[in-house]
């Protein structure tokens, strides 16, 4: 990977010689120039570079004052102070306010690239001594547990916001919060009827300054006891969703709810890459057809391009299986090294058409619903759960009593949906088998009709010339293929010449088929 460099300079001459010597450099790349103090600090937090190259003349801040700003926000990113000489002073008062040394022009190549190499080095132990740390304070707080689709429309968003209300129904001392990452066209509020004035986008915008109320006034408590993050109204505010951004606020929602449930969507983006590389753990939606898993294949080669989670550490939830499908869903698992939960979703339109009219998940009325929820929570919390997570979700066993109030409305109607596929089949084989006969016939008699016209040409053409039968017989023989060559017969008389085809037996209800053509007689 290459190491990313911001130079703050009004200069051109020196912008030019610094380029030209960064270029000697092995694995260096110029990302940004910044022609004032306030365009550097805004190159510096949207790119996050290893290096700034500072002017110290660059305005209208003092550049000490850049210096000791930049190092706070970024902690990770090199500074290098560049002076027209390199006094004690100078030296002095650019590492006091945090630079990591001071080069002085005109350039000098040994002396610039080895204070270059040794921030370069600095930076790269400051990153992993940041990156370690986060990882272990995200081990002692929430899970997080992101969902994504092998392509949109699978049921992303109704298999996060289901499992999270049955979670937080059978745990209500559990604080549940599901996040709506689908920037561009998240569900989640039309599916829960909430609005909000702050969005995922808006924090994103200030993450930098975040502060845990900050997030906490910006989530929304659905009525059914978990709470929502939603995703921007206006789709131009996407573009502020930056992975950066995301490291922040999940790593203060971890600190304030047991379970972060992701919903990132069913397209690869670069808020879908950090969702999956920030979760504990990623389950992929999919539904048993070859368009949708060849699009889930595309998805985990691109995660596994980017670096972002190797298709073993998956788990593959099946959704909308159609048990009259040709393709069935047992086949999943042959398709894919990542864990396919062995709970599968059926196709039940009607079952949640009553959450989508009513806008509430508790609208759905069938308890078989819910107890599928819980088993495929159960698979969650056990099939290849992490070791080093605290808090996992909680397994079905031993539920933790509901709360007096909390809303669950279920029935105790019954599926009127077993033994269908049965009488469904009793009447489609039969109607089947009809049509391939009718389509058998139909290709016999085309392929019979087609080669008849060409045996008639050839017989008229012979007996023409010649005006003998044999000679004609064989002529439109010799047109068709052997096993149906036998069935020509050739008879002619009254200057016409008539072919007759013989099917063979079985093949179709016509025994045979001819033509009739006119023999022209050539003038003497």
């Amino acid at each position: 990977m290459s190491t990313k460099v911001v130079i703050g300079m009004a200069n051109e001459n020196l912008v030019s010689d610094l380029r030209s010597l960064l270029d000697e450099l092995p694995d260096v790349e110029v990302s940004a120039v910044a022609a004032d103090t306030g365009r550097l600090a805004e190159y510096v937090t949207r790119l996050e570079p290893d290096l700034v190259l500072l002017h110290d003349e660059l305005g209208p801040e003092p550049a000490t004052a850049v210096i000791r700003d930049l190092t706070i926000r970024h902690p990770a990113s090199a500074i290098i102070q560049v002076s027209p000489e390199r006094s004690s002073s100078t030296v002095i008062r650019a590492l006091e306010a945090g630079a990591r040394g001071v080069v002085a022009f005109p350039f000098a190549f040994e002396d610039f690239s080895s204070r270059v190499q040794d921030a370069l080095d600095w930076s790269r132990q400051m990153h992993s001594i940041l990156e370690g740390a986060a990882a272990a304070a995200q081990r002692e707080r929430g899970t997080v547990l992101t969902f994504v689709g092998a392509k949109g429309g699978v049921g992303v968003t109704t298999m996060a916001l289901h499992l999270a209300i049955d979670h937080h129904a059978n745990h209500p001392r559990s604080r549940v919060c599901v996040v709506d990452l689908d920037i561009e066209k998240g569900d989640v509020s039309a599916l829960l009827d909430v609005r909000q004035s702050v969005s995922v986008a808006d924090l994103a915008k200030v993450y930098h300054d975040l502060s845990a109320t900050t997030v906490s006034d910006a989530v929304i408590e659905h009525e059914s006891g978990i709470h929502v993050l939603l995703a921007p109204i206006d789709v131009r505010q996407s573009e502020a969703v930056t992975p950066e951004a995301l490291r922040a606020i999940v790593a203060l929602l971890r600190r304030d709810f047991d379970l972060i449930i992701l919903d990132a969507g069913g397209y690869v983006s670069p808020a879908q890459g950090a969702a999956i590389e920030l979760s504990d753990d990623t389950v992929v939606v999919t539904t048993p057809d070859v368009l949708t898993l060849r699009a889930m294949r595309k998805r985990i080669l691109a995660w596994e391009a980017l670096g972002v989670r190797h298709e073993a550490e998956l788990r593959v939830l099946v959704n909308k299986v159609d048990r009259s499908s040709i393709f069935p869903a047992d086949a999943v698992p042959k398709l894919t090294t990542a864990a396919v939960l062995g709970s599968h979703i059926p196709l039940l339109t009607r079952v949640l058409e009553p959450a989508v009219n009513e806008r509430d998940p508790q609208a759905v009325a069938d308890t078989n619903w819910w107890k599928l929820m819980a088993r495929v929570r159960t698979e969650l919390a056990t099939i290849g759960a992490q070791p080093t997570a605290r808090r996992a979700i909680a397994p079905l066993s031993d539920p933790e009593p509901a709360e007096p109030g909390k809303r669950r409305r279920f029935s105790l109607r019954r599926s009127k949906e077993a033994g269908a596929i049965t009488l469904e089949n009793v009447a489609v084989i039969p109607m089947a088998l009809g049509i391939a006969v009718v389509m058998w016939q139909v290709a016999v008699l085309g392929l019979g009709a087609l080669w008849l016209g060409q045996a008639s040409t050839e017989a008229t053409r012979s007996y023409a010339i010649s005006g003998n039968i044999t000679q004609a017989t064989q002529a439109a023989r010799s047109t068709i293929p052997e096993p149906f060559s036998s069935g020509v017969a050739v008879s002619g008389g009254s200057g016409t010449v008539r072919v007759t085809l013989h099917l063979p037996p079985g093949m179709s209800l016509l025994p045979s088929i001819s033509s009739t053509h006119t023999v022209v007689q050539e003038p003497s």
